[in-house]
């Protein structure tokens, strides 16, 4: 509604006299039902305590009632300029001419009359919506869908002119009597008729689309990739469903579930209606999308849900076999320790969302089930260095959702068998001696240097080496050398000096072994048969001395060296020289040369004589020579015809070592 504005002339008032206000006659004004008229006037000359001020409309035939229309009495007494007071047009007011005037109450003063004022009749505003349906007492439309909002008619005989508002904002172009309303809002009309016009109240309609979520129940083996889809193992089933509360002024949902794996002629999908899945929920167990059109009791108004996906994962019901080696006929899941086998799945794809994942059970048969680390091929090698015993073995695939474990394999792991050798795996043996080798062990059978020998005792006698081959359980072997060497038991024998005088000794020497014993292939004389040195006197020309030596192994040798007798010159003279030496005596009686006469070396001194065989025999010793031996021994016996050697000594030194030879029969 408008406001405007009036002025009064300036009213004058004196205490005893009614003063005479007057107004601008020619002033006139249009206002409309409703409308706020301002009247505006200036106070010259002071009232009364208490007093008010009030304005007056005549009727449509201007004569004044007493209909008194100001909203607020102004209570006003002394001088003052500016005064204003509002007056609301009354609704009921016809249309028509009027008069306005101001009355004051104390004292009671009566302005000039504004004449020629115009009240104007506001129009009728309604508004009536079609293709709607009640929601709770509200204008609903399904969203996508059109209502209409019509103004009403002007009475016959006038125009109307219109402007539709949303918020109350004038909506450009909107100024038909009619708006098609496709968006939810607040809604009224501007009527204007001739100098007049008047809004609507405001009409409330609202789009509505029901909601048409999709969800899926949680549940083993479903998982939520997002919002609008899942996946889960073959096998699995999920349900689909709409959820919602009902909005008020809704009373029902019906449903239909679309899918859209069909292809027109062109090759695009074309979605299409499952017969039969009209309810909000619909089981689903294989890969593809699904959708849902839902539609509200009343209004009938349809949305169609977002696609939801759901994806089906699949892994192979497969085996794990024991593959052989290239070089095996037949695959082995009995193994010795440095053996291997392998393990594989009978259905392998590579490059893919499978996933591979050993596990191995140890001991066998605990069903403690651990993953092996990087052990994630359709294949698995299994030795000792996973676990060096008997364990089980499964192969674990997974798909995203899908899980499939297969069968178990058993791999044993046969121990070697024990080998020992006995006496030891290094023997010493005399040359030419055997020794008795024997193996503790729990193998089956046995080989010696490639079958040379088999058993599990054997005589060896020649040094080497021996490489004994023990066969278990499964064929699973032990290797063990033997070596036998030969003790290195070497005589040496040596005489010092190796020629000699006859007579005289030599000293024999032996080196090798721990016990000796000398003998020799002549009668012979030893100063210690069983010493590693010995003298010895030969009664040979040429004798030859054996050294026998033993090690502490019980090892012998033999060395031998020989010995010679040489004859010496006739005479040895020692210290001085005593002249030619007799050296033969015919000890026959015959009173020539029967007896050795050294009385020119003894030359009265006490010297001692020994006689020897060549062979260094004594035969015959006296103490002081008396210059009258005849050819016999000490106790008198004739000697033999032959050479003999002599040693003539003073005082421990020896004066003449010479020989002598004897010949009875002369």
């Amino acid at each position: 509604m408008r406001k405007l504005l009036l002025s009064f002339a300036s009213l004058f008032f004196a205490a005893t006299a009614v003063a005479q206000s007057t107004s601008n006659a020619s002033l006139s004004l249009q206002a409309c039902q409703e409308d706020t008229i301002v009247f505006s006037f200036d106070i010259t000359s002071p009232y009364n305590v208490g007093n008010t001020f009030s304005v007056e409309m005549s009727n449509s035939s201007g004569a004044f009632t007493g209909n008194f229309v100001n909203t607020t009495s102004l209570l006003a007494y002394g001088v003052s300029t500016g005064n204003n007071i509002d007056v609301l047009v009354p609704a009921t007011a016809t249309q028509g001419v009027y008069s306005f005037r101001l009355v004051s109450s104390n004292p009671v003063r009566i302005s000039d009359t504004i004449s020629n004022v115009i009240i104007g009749a506001n129009p009728n505003t309604s508004i009536t919506a079609f293709q709607w349906f009640d929601k709770n007492g509200e204008i609903t439309f399904c969203e996508g869908d059109t209502a209409i909002l019509v103004a009403n008619a002007p009475p016959a005989g006038q125009s109307y002119t219109y402007q539709w508002l949303q918020g109350g904002a004038p909506m450009a172009g909107e100024t038909d009597d009619s708006l098609f309303v496709i968006a939810s809002g607040a809604y009224a009309v501007e009527v204007s008729s001739n100098l007049c016009d008047a809004t609507s109240t405001d009409t409330i309609a609202n789009s509505y689309l029901p909601p048409a979520d999709v969800f899926a129940n949680g549940g083993a083996g479903i998982n939520y990739v997002g919002m609008d889809s899942i996946r889960m193992c073959k096998g699995t089933i999920a349900t689909l469903e709409h959820f919602s509360f009902l909005s008020p002024g809704i009373n029902d949902y019906k449903y239909q579930w679309l899918k859209d794996d069909s292809l027109n002629i062109f090759g695009q999908p074309v979605m299409y209606p499952l017969i039969g899945d009209t309810l909000p929920t619909i089981d689903v167990d294989t890969t593809g999308t699904w959708y849902l059109v839902v539609t509200s009791d009343p209004g009938g108004c349809a949305d169609t849900s977002d696609v939801f996906t759901v994806i089906v994962d699949t892994v192979p019901a497969t085996n794990v076999v024991v593959q052989p080696w290239a070089w095996q006929v037949l695959p082995k899941t009995t193994l010795c320790l440095t053996d291997s086998t392998r393990l594989t799945a009978t259905d392998t794809v590579l490059n893919s969302t499978w996933e591979y994942q050993w596990q191995v059970a140890y001991p066998s048969g605990s069903g403690s089930w651990l993953n092996l680390a990087n052990d994630t091929m359709p294949w698995l090698t299994v030795d000792t260095s996973i676990v060096a015993d008997t364990a089980d073995y499964r192969l674990v695939l997974t798909n995203e959702t899908c899980t499939y474990i297969t069968n178990e394999t058993t791999v044993e792991f046969v121990n070697f068998p024990t080998l020992a050798i006995q006496p030891g795996d290094s023997l010493g043996i005399c040359v030419y001696d055997s020794v008795l080798v024997s193996v503790v062990s729990n193998a089956l059978s046995y080989s010696w240097n490639g079958g040379l020998w088999v058993g599990g005792q054997n005589y060896l006698s020649q040094p080497g080496q021996y490489i004994i081959e023990a066969t278990g359980i499964n064929s699973c072997k032990t290797y063990d050398t033997l070596d036998i060497y030969n003790y290195a038991v070497v005589a040496t024998a040596t005489a010092s000096p190796q020629i000699i005088s006859p007579g005289d000794n030599t000293t024999l020497s032996a080196t090798g072994g721990t016990s000796f014993y000398w003998f020799a292939d002549a009668p012979s004389t030893f100063s210690n048969q069983h010493g590693a040195s010995t003298l010895a006197l030969p009664t040979a020309d040429t004798t030859t001395y054996y050294i026998q030596v033993e090690d502490i192994n019980g090892c012998t040798d033999t060395a031998s060296i020989q010995v010679f007798v040489k004859e010496l010159d006739s005479v040895v003279i020692y210290a001085n020289t005593y002249g030619n030496i007799q050296n033969v005596i015919t000890p026959n009686g015959d009173g020539m040369n029967d007896v050795l006469d050294l009385s020119g070396i003894t030359n009265g001194d006490p010297c001692e004589f020994t006689v020897y065989t060549r062979w260094g025999t004594p035969v015959y010793n006296q103490e002081v020579y008396n210059n009258a031996w005849g050819g016999t021994t000490d106790g008198g016996a004739k000697l033999d015809d032959g050479t003999y050697y002599f040693v003539l000594t003073h005082n421990n030194e020896i004066r003449v070592k010479s020989a002598v030879t004897v010949l009875n029969n002369i």
